[in-house]
């Protein structure tokens, strides 16, 4: 049975009103319109696309058609149903401050304290919404939220596998170093690190070794493939400090095992200006002209482009101050809080789908005191949610990664 555990409570002193609780990145991609969204997605949805050549033809006083057939090309949204369900008693509150806000009665113990009640409802939605935007993109694989069997791949690695897509990599000299070892601590030998500064977030692949990332438990995951916030510790190494898919947790990163070899790629202040340089050089020009076209960038890349901005400022005043412009050379740049490192995406919003049953159903929370109905003092908490991802015109794609 859940029950509330209290860590400290010391009852010295006088309990301030209201509750706290760590700071969340926004899960807000839906909101800012860089999905279209299709409601009422109870099963396969089909997205449709038609389109023939033109022929222009020598004159001719009998018809002559042209030859060509159109071609009709269906892409599908299947939906996948995932539900959170919490069980809640909350007669320990008797051994918390909350003890002096219970009503009179011993029964009354398992009623709980509104305040609080509302609060958790309110942190539990947050959650789960933070949890389907890391769905949408990332897929079940990088959501350690998402524990249903179903798969669920998500947009990126979708799009990442997909035939047509344009891509580029990072291996270039100014966005990519070979590491010769990586420490059972996280600390990672390479030939320079005059290029990296605290901060930066680096991408970690071509593994030679058994490094695993023990972040959230023994036996761990693989570390090829993961990026890390780090810290420069000399000329020649720096250190693995923290995941990025924890960047809502906070925890520090802890691993086991070594490597004798891997690639190191990485988007910050010293390369940035370049990398959006060559991005913005190979966009597609008819969908960059586009109002909906954006770039989708990660957080770390976004500080880095405003950094490298007042880094260049000559003689300007505020260049450390005013906040910077996110676009580049009139194409806009969205921050992406919940998204894949050293990775831009360059798309159309009306390219992207996201296919649910009703939008509002990451925002509905069921709750109900069981008592009434089955006499167990014990609160329910239930969200049901369906979603699927696709994109439609794989050739109207910019994706770069490590």
């Amino acid at each position: 049975m859940a029950q509330f555990t209290f860590t400290n409570n010391t009852y010295a002193g006088e309990a301030l009103a209201g509750f706290m609780a760590s700071t969340l990145l926004e899960a807000d991609s839906v909101k800012r319109g860089l999905l279209t969204v299709i409601n009422d997605v109870k099963s396969r949805k089909v997205i449709l696309d038609v389109d023939d050549d033109v022929v222009l033809q020598d004159p001719s006083g009998i018809f002559a058609d042209q030859g060509t057939t159109a071609l009709q090309n269906e892409s599908y949204l299947d939906p996948v149903v995932f539900e959170f369900m919490k069980q809640e008693q909350w007669d320990k509150l008797v051994q918390s401050w909350e003890a002096q806000s219970l009503k009179p009665g011993a029964f009354l113990d398992y009623e709980g304290v509104v305040d609080l009640s509302d609060f958790m409802v309110q942190r539990y939605l947050t959650k789960i919404q933070i949890a389907n935007e890391r769905l949408y993109w990332l897929g079940k694989s990088a959501t350690k939220e998402a524990a249903f069997t179903a798969p669920f791949t998500g947009l990126l690695p979708t799009i990442a596998a997909a035939s047509g897509v344009y891509k580029v990599g990072l291996g270039k000299p100014a966005t990519s170093m070979s590491a010769t070892a990586i420490s059972a601590t996280g600390v990672v030998t390479v030939s320079d690190t005059s290029t990296l500064s605290d901060g930066d977030v680096v991408t970690i692949t071509a593994v030679t070794g058994s490094s695993a990332d023990t972040t959230n438990g023994a036996p761990g995951i693989a570390i090829q493939g993961q990026s890390y916030f780090i810290q420069v510790v000399n000329s020649t190494s720096f250190k693995l400090v923290r995941n990025y898919n924890e960047i809502n947790t906070r925890k520090a990163a802890t691993f086991t095992g070594t490597a004798t070899a891997a690639t190191v790629s990485y988007i910050n202040a010293s390369n940035v200006l370049s990398v959006l340089t060559s991005v913005y050089a190979q966009l597609d020009p008819a969908d960059r002209s586009q109002d909906d076209f954006n770039l989708q960038i990660p957080l770390h890349v976004g500080y880095a482009y405003a950094q490298a901005q007042a880094n260049k400022a000559i003689n300007v005043l505020n260049a450390f101050t005013d906040p910077k412009k996110m676009d580049y050379l009139g194409v806009p740049l969205q921050l992406m809080n919940h998204w894949q490192a050293n990775t831009i995406l360059g798309a159309r919003s009306s390219n992207l789908f996201l296919g649910v049953d009703l939008l509002g159903d990451a925002s509905e929370l069921s709750t109900v005191y069981m008592k009434p109905y089955t006499n167990d003092n014990v609160v329910r908490m239930k969200a049901r949610m369906k979603a699927a991802v696709n994109y439609k015109f794989a050739n109207e794609i910019f994706y770069l990664s490590a």
